[in-house]
């Protein structure tokens, strides 16, 4: 899935890295905090279904980055 931003085009992954790396650099950096957080602003996990727990955030950040 291809998201489009201004008018850069990122992907999901690209936008949950992001994302979770601003949790991370404001304090949040427990997988169970991080999940809460992704959780309260309603982001689907990489699937699109379900909701995030400790063990998803332990995966998605297991997951090399290109």
């Amino acid at each position: 899935m291809v998201t489009i931003l201004g008018h850069r085009r990122i992907t999901q992954a690209d936008y949950l890295s992001r994302l979770v790396a601003e949790l991370q650099a404001s304090g949040v950096t427990s997988p169970r905090a991080i999940a809460a957080a992704l959780n309260e602003r309603l982001i689907p996990t990489p699937r699109g279904r379900g909701i995030w727990g400790r063990w998803r955030v332990r995966r998605f950040l297991a997951q090399p980055k290109v």
